[in-house]
């Protein structure tokens, strides 16, 4: 049998608790040495701040100089760019006060009036949409023949053209909005001056179609009201040409924009058509004609 040796169990007991003795020291040592550079890490950010606040101003100063130089040069960049803007707005203004000073000379020789069809007048009324009616896209205004409406008066918002009356009564009258299906007006480009016919379609996109000249339309361009059709009055702006989902140009109408509470209807007097003549005072204006020198031989 195998006998533990004294000695060399001494030892080791010995030794394990020398070991244990240093691994508490270590420990002490390294809660000390974490106390010793915590101070002296606070006692040099205290020393160091103030040093390095005094160093930084005048790279802040300097900073703030390159800033500044930077805003002035942009500020004399605009300043150019603004004042040769003014120059051309001059330039412009001046030559549209000659064309229109040539314009009215023109007016007054050949005795013409080519001023815009849209009455100075308005009538105010309240909108309401019509559920039950005829149409899909309507509304019902509460003015009517008392207060001077009648059928194909142009109805207008604060933004742009709503619709035109198609009924009207004593008090009241329906407005076919032009988003509904059955409404086909007349409309051009503000841009190209080309021609075409504003199709609703009983959405808020009315197509364009018709087009005289299907290249002078773009997106973006202001549609406003032709007059072709001597329903509505030149030049109400209705919205901008916009691109629909099947590649269709359409209008993205202005009286959308907002819900519509109250408008305003223009008493437009669209061109009427000749009277009919008797034969006799056609003759006698024929007579009134004078005849040239070779129809006289």
């Amino acid at each position: 049998m195998y006998r533990n040796d004294p000695d060399s169990t001494s030892k080791t007991t010995i030794t394990l608790i020398i070991a244990f003795i240093l691994a508490i020291m270590i420990v002490i040592a390294d809660k000390n040495n974490d106390r010793f550079l915590q101070k002296t890490k606070s006692t040099t950010d205290q020393t160091i701040t103030p040093v390095l606040s005094v160093i930084s101003t005048p790279l802040r100063a300097t900073e703030n100089f390159f800033a500044r130089s930077q805003d002035r040069r942009r500020a004399l960049e605009e300043n150019t760019a603004l004042k040769a803007e003014l120059y051309q707005l001059r330039e412009a203004t001046e030559r549209a006060n000659v064309m229109e000073m040539k314009l009215f000379r023109f007016e007054q020789i050949l005795k013409a009036n080519i001023g815009t069809d849209i009455p100075n007048e308005k009538i105010a009324a309240r909108a309401v949409s019509e559920l039950d009616g005829p149409f899909v896209k309507a509304a019902l205004l509460n003015a009517g023949l008392k207060k001077g409406i009648k059928v194909g008066h142009p109805v207008m918002t604060v933004n742009g053209l709503y619709g035109h009356v198609v009924k009207v009564g004593q008090n009241s009258a329906r407005v076919l909005r032009l988003s509904d299906l059955n409404s086909r007006i007349a409309v051009m480009s503000s841009e190209s001056q080309a021609t075409a016919i504003l199709s609703g379609n009983n959405s808020h996109f009315p197509e364009i179609s018709f087009m005289s000249e299907a290249s002078a339309w773009s997106e973006g361009h202001q549609v406003i009201t032709s007059g072709d059709d001597g329903v509505l009055p030149r030049g109400l702006p209705i919205g901008r040409v916009k691109r629909g989902n099947n590649n269709k140009l359409g209008v993205e109408l202005d009286a959308d924009r907002v819900p519509v509470d109250w408008v305003w209807v223009y008493p437009f007097v669209p061109i009427s058509a000749p009277e009919d003549m008797s034969d006799d005072n056609v003759l006698t204006e024929a007579h009134d004609i004078p005849l040239s020198d070779e129809e006289a031989q």
